[in-house]
């Protein structure tokens, strides 16, 4: 493993470059030296920068949910909290999956164990046990994310099918299918530059192999890994890079709508039957192809199109036995979820997966996509299951689910990584406890940096985001239909 590089010196050393190079003709010499000393005067500070201008950068930066309005939203959560549409308990899915996600790849760096499930040769932590180990089980929530995009994407659609809204539906349509691209890869591409940036002043350590493949980087480098990021005919799923390795999945969740977007086109004046089967039919064809990514896609419109005939059917929504189903199925998905990555047909629970189709590697991506759609179809139908996803923090979480999914990788490689080598100076690394209360320590302080800095690339990146690409629909929208 190579050595991490030298960081420049927190003190003037380190930034001289970012000060004053020419004189300035109202400056006097002895401000002037009082700059070369590192102590520049309150005077020279109060004209260079505006303190509004201050005053607004640490507002800005300030956690959003620390701003003035925190009170009137406190006084509007005494009462019960009605949600702004049908699927929003959704985002909070979305916020709990990316968490779990951030967990993963923050914990396996310290422990690979958690790769393993509980009773192989000598994992006995507790925490690996099935169900507590969802906490790890960032690769189920990978496939819970696909499940969730295909219902959402859809929904509203199938709603219009159901009540024969066709003009509103192509009009809508048309809208997301145009803005999709710009909503996930602007976001996506900010993050990766920032690994990029950070890369170049030597915040993080850069590997001279990938894969088993020499590296070096530079800009061209950055420019390949840009085209591979963003490239939705690639359609094989083992694509890392060194600036953002999670960003795989953007270039899946794009090709994935657009499979979405297709069946919602072509399939939006058949009966209901015709589309479920319809739909039935191309899941079981990609999973039998390996292409579980596509097939959770299309399994989140099947559950969206199941969710609109359930809330027809009131008899159903009144069965008991219906419901404790229900709950036995999410029960199952749950314990799936936490299918171990290493050694998985030799775990106590999931041994006998290893009898069953498919017979190889793909095995651990099938049963983690049987997983999220054992998971997320339960949940559209189960009220009690979504109000806790509708609760203040959760509803927080998926708001910057998908900036805290584009953050954390980065924040890993250089504030995670600083603060855990920081407590093993200090605490120690050598022994079981003082390893375990290093970890304990530098997450402490490491997590909640995390959501902060996910909270500011929410607000500064993701959200214009959304606004550029609306912006952008308007502009090239053909003047007869522009509203």
């Amino acid at each position: 493993m190579s050595s991490q590089r030298r960081t420049a010196s927190p003190g003037l050393g380190g930034t001289e470059y970012l000060l004053p190079q020419s004189r300035d003709d109202n400056l006097d010499d002895v401000e002037f030296a009082a700059w070369r000393d590192g102590k520049p005067r309150l005077a020279y500070l109060s004209r260079a920068v505006s303190p509004q201008a201050i005053l607004r950068l640490l507002s800005f930066i300030r956690p959003s949910f620390m701003s003035k309005r925190k009170a009137t939203i406190d006084a509007a959560e005494k009462v019960p909290y009605t949600p702004r549409h049908s699927t929003e308990y959704l985002d909070g899915v979305r916020g709990v999956a990316s968490l779990i996600v951030f967990i993963l790849h923050w914990s396996h760096m310290s422990y690979p164990s958690v790769n393993s499930g509980w009773g192989y040769r000598e994992n006995k932590s507790f925490l690996l046990l099935p169900f507590i180990r969802i906490l790890f089980s960032g690769a189920a929530m990978v496939s819970v994310f696909f499940v969730v995009s295909g219902f959402v994407l859809s929904h509203r659609f199938i709603q219009r099918m159901h009540r024969g809204e066709y003009s509103e539906l192509y009009t809508g349509l048309t809208s997301i299918t145009f803005r999709r691209a710009i909503r996930l890869y602007l976001p996506a591409f900010v993050s990766s530059l920032m690994a990029f940036v950070a890369a170049c002043f030597g915040l993080i350590v850069i590997p001279k192999r990938i894969d088993g493949i020499p590296f070096e980087h530079g800009l061209d480098a950055y420019v390949r890994y840009l085209d591979s990021e963003s490239n939705p005919w690639n359609w094989e799923l083992d694509f890392s890079g060194f600036y953002n390795p999670q960003l795989w999945s953007i270039a899946v969740e794009f090709r994935g709508s657009m499979i979405v977007f297709l069946l919602v086109l072509s399939l939006a004046k058949t009966r209901t039957v015709v589309r479920l089967a319809v739909e039935g039919f191309l899941v079981a064809h990609s999973f039998a192809h390996k292409r579980w990514d596509l097939a959770l896609f299309i399994a989140g419109m099947a559950l969206a199109e199941l969710q609109v005939l359930y809330v027809k059917n009131s008899s159903l929504s009144r069965s008991r036995i219906f419901s404790v189903a229900l709950y036995v199925t999410m029960i199952f998905g749950i314990f799936l979820s936490g299918y171990p990555k290493d050694h998985n047909t030799e775990t106590p629970g999931y041994m006998w997966t290893g009898n069953l189709w498919p017979y190889s590697s793909y095995r651990r991506r099938f049963w983690l996509a049987i997983s999220a759609m054992l998971i997320v179809g339960p949940l559209t139908v189960l009220p009690r299951i979504q109000s806790f996803f509708l609760i203040s923090p959760v509803r927080y979480l998926g708001r910057i689910s998908y900036a805290l999914y584009l953050v954390h990788g980065l924040g890993n490689r250089s504030i995670g990584k600083w603060l855990l080598h920081r407590c093993w100076e200090t605490i120690g690394k050598e022994g079981t406890w003082p390893y375990a209360l290093s970890f304990v320590v530098s997450s402490s302080i490491y997590f909640p940096m995390v959501i902060w800095l996910s909270d500011i690339f929410w607000r500064a990146i993701d959200i214009p985001s959304t606004d550029i690409a609306k912006w952008l629909e308007r502009k090239c929208s053909a003047r007869n239909i522009a509203k």
